[in-house]
């Protein structure tokens, strides 16, 4: 089994402030599950600024992909 606090699900992290902060340091990966919808998920990373992709993700060295 995998790490609770290293790789929590979205259920805990993004409702459980008290939780976050206790953790804080040791999260690899947060799953931004029990939100539906693609555009929803990004926006939720952005709020809780986890969105770390740059403008230009879409696109390699031959152009965008």
């Amino acid at each position: 089994m995998l790490s609770q606090a290293a790789f929590p699900t979205g259920g805990l992290y993004f409702k459980n402030k008290t939780w976050v902060k206790e953790t804080k340091g040791k999260h690899a990966i947060i799953h931004n599950n029990y939100i539906v919808g693609f555009e929803k998920k990004i926006k939720r990373f952005r709020d809780f600024n986890l969105w770390l992709v740059d403008d230009h993700a879409s696109e390699s060295p031959l152009g965008k992909l």
